[in-house]
């Protein structure tokens, strides 16, 4: 008699449609992984997450509107059962930090062998974590500092009470982008959110 091989569900979000279509078609043809819902957006992988409540879910670092670490914290709250991995084409040091300090389960390079990521999906189902070692590296021989002249830019009008939206109007940028690059001067301060960093900006002169 054999046991039936528990089916691990996933979720995909990232706002390249065709990536996220062949990332889809490769998992699903894994008898144990199906992929139960997609999202282009942060804020959409969130809700389809709190609705699905997938075994693991599948994030792109730079996913459009609400950002990849914050649905991945908002994650560990609302979905304790979900594993978040983060694919990245490029990680920036202080966001695998945050990733590590925030109980990210994994983190890997988009450029990864098929085989690679099926294993990681299995592994992060089983309760193990999955870092790129090259990108935890990097993190920790990052050293500390304060933010690029982008974020300083984009923390300032925050700080002066422009909106994301007025933001990324006035610096000619995307609202994603904005917001990526407040969540990287949050993850690069260590602070809880984006008035703390503000404050930890003030205290330490950078504003």
């Amino acid at each position: 008699m054999t046991t039936a091989t528990a089916v691990i569900s996933v979720l995909l979000a990232d706002g390249h449609r065709l990536f996220r279509s062949a990332l889809a078609a490769l998992l699903d043809r894994e008898a144990d992984l199906s992929v139960v819902a997609e999202a282009a957006w942060g804020d959409d992988a969130l809700q389809e997450a709190e609705l699905h409540r997938p075994d693991v879910a599948l994030l792109d670092l730079d996913l459009p509107g609400m950002p990849a670490l914050d649905v991945a914290a908002a994650c560990h709250e609302r979905t304790p059962g979900t594993h978040v991995l983060l694919l990245t084409a490029f990680a920036r040091p202080a966001d695998v930090k945050r990733a590590l300090a925030d109980g990210v389960d994994g983190v890997l390079l988009k450029d990864l062998a098929p085989g690679r990521l099926l294993s990681a999906v299995r592994a992060l189902a089983a309760g193990d974590q999955v870092y790129e070692p090259s990108l935890v590296q990097d993190a920790v021989r990052a050293r500390p500092g304060g933010p690029t002249p982008r974020e300083t830019t984009v923390l300032r009008m925050v700080a002066e009470g422009s909106s994301i939206a007025e933001v990324a109007k006035s610096l000619s940028l995307s609202q994603g982008t904005v917001r990526n690059h407040v969540s990287s001067v949050i993850g690069r301060t260590g602070a809880r959110n984006r008035i703390d960093a503000i404050r930890i900006a003030r205290e330490s002169g950078w504003l």
